[in-house]
Parts: C-alpha cells; structure tokens; sequence
C-alpha cells in the first residue's frame, strides 16, 4: 500500500502506548491488539504490529476483491483493519463484488458504530475513507505536489544563507501552506460533480494533511540536527519523507481469512 494511505490509518487510529479496552479487544499502538490489558508498548513496536495487522487486513481485501482499484482497496483494508471481515460477507461485499462503486461507498459509511451506538469519529472517518473509493486522485496529488515541494524546501534554505533557525521557519511556513492548499484540493476533486458539506470538504483533505504533517516532521528534525544546510542535504531529506514510506505489505497470510469482528 502505498505511503499516503498508511499514514492515514496511523492518524485515524492515533498513538496510544497504554492498552485498553476498545469495544471488542484491548488495544494499543494504532488500535492493534495488545497482549494483556495495561500492555505498555513504544512507537516501534506500535509500528511492527501495525504493519503486521495491516498486511493481514490487505491480504483479506486481496483474496474477497482482487478486482478493485487501488483506492478501493486501501479504503477496504482500512475497514477490516479497525471493524474486522464481516463486510466480505454482507451487502458491501455483494456491492464490491458486482463493482457497483455508488452502492459501496453508500454502505461503507454506514460502518460508524462502535458498542450499538453512532460514534462521530467513526462517521468521519468513513466520510475520508469513502473517498478513495474509485478514486485514485488523492494518490496522484501527492504524488504531483512531491516534485514542486522539494524545490521549494531547497529554494528556502539556500535562500537563507546558512542561517539554520531562518531556514527551518521558512521550511515550516512553507510546509504549512502546502498543507492547506492539499486539503482545498482534495475537497474540491471529493466534491466535483456534487454538492457536498464543508465537513465533507474538510474530510476528504485530512489524509493528505497528515501525510504532510509527517514530512514536516522529518524535514524539521533534519533540519534542527544539521551543522550546515544544505541544498544537496535538503534534497535528501525531501526524498527521504515523501518516498521512504512507501510500503509492500501484500505478504502471503498461511493463516488464511478468519473472519473476525474487530473494535466495531
């Protein structure tokens, strides 16, 4: 999957060290099942079993609708990832399965309960994860905004003349506005054709910002830990952030499915 759904999934689930009871498991990490109640976990291991159950989910979404495209499916795995299989087997499977994208997406947004009740998260997450659905453009604008950010980053810290605190708020304020004109633009593609809330708007942009939110945070460190920057390192660092989480979770699971019911 690619980097930009990822990091999605880690900002719907948050971080959360500590494991508690999550409706239907204790969980910790990013909403991964934790071993006992109370588990402790750090940021590492959050992340080896969050790629562990997530190439489990792909893997179930590769074996029911290996037909879909890529946003289909990453919008699949994100559901069985945080409520589990039993969509394979209801309408929204049926729906995947005759390809009726309009039906699927009605569905999808439908699985915003957790213990009985309609939770507000869950409605706008799926509200952000119905997007993708047939939809490979949020993909796309982070893909075309990669090339002009980088030269920006570069032009802003060579401008700076070797004045790190300079180039890092210029870095910052830059990275802010990329970050505004992202969630503008994927609302604006979310509600091409229809009429659509702000909120709606509002949700089909957060993805993308907190991909660049992530960039941000590499860059600025990178940034805070150099002597002297420069263009060439900027460049690295760039390069680093928008392609180093690029990930190919599609393992073989031996296990087969298992239906399961997850946290909703």
């Amino acid at each position: 999957m690619h980097s930009y759904y990822l990091d999605a999934i880690r900002n719907f689930e948050g971080f959360t060290p500590k494991a508690s009871w999550d409706y239907a498991q204790f969980s910790n990490g990013y909403g991964t099942r934790a071993r006992f109640d109370g588990e402790v976990i750090d940021r590492a291991e959050a992340e080896r079993r969050f790629k562990a159950e997530i190439s489990e989910a792909r893997q179930i979404v590769e074996r029911a609708a290996p037909q879909v495209d890529e946003g289909t499916k990453a919008a699949l795995t994100s559901l069985t990832y945080n409520a589990g299989t039993t969509w394979v087997r209801s309408g929204l499977g049926e729906a995947v399965r005759a390809g009726d994208l309009d039906t699927v997406r009605e569905i999808f947004q439908k699985y915003n309960k957790a213990g009985g009740e309609v939770l507000p998260g869950l409605v706008r997450r799926r509200t952000a994860e119905a997007q993708w659905i047939g939809n490979p453009a949020a993909v796309q604008l982070a893909q075309g905004e990669a090339s002009d950010r980088l030269g920006q980053l570069v032009a802003a810290a060579t401008s700076a003349g070797g004045d790190r605190d300079q180039s890092a708020q210029r870095v910052t304020d830059l990275i802010q506005k990329r970050m505004a004109r992202a969630m503008h633009s994927a609302g604006d593609q979310a509600g091409a054709g229809a009429e659509t809330s702000r909120v709606d708007r509002e949700m089909a942009g957060t993805t993308t910002a907190a991909a660049l939110s992530r960039a941000a945070s590499d860059a600025l460190l990178a940034l805070s830990e150099a002597d002297r920057l420069t263009s060439e390192r900027v460049a690295d660092m760039a390069r680093a952030a928008q392609l180093g989480r690029g990930s190919e979770l599609a393992m073989p699971n031996k296990d087969g499915e298992n239906e399961k019911t997850r946290r909703i």
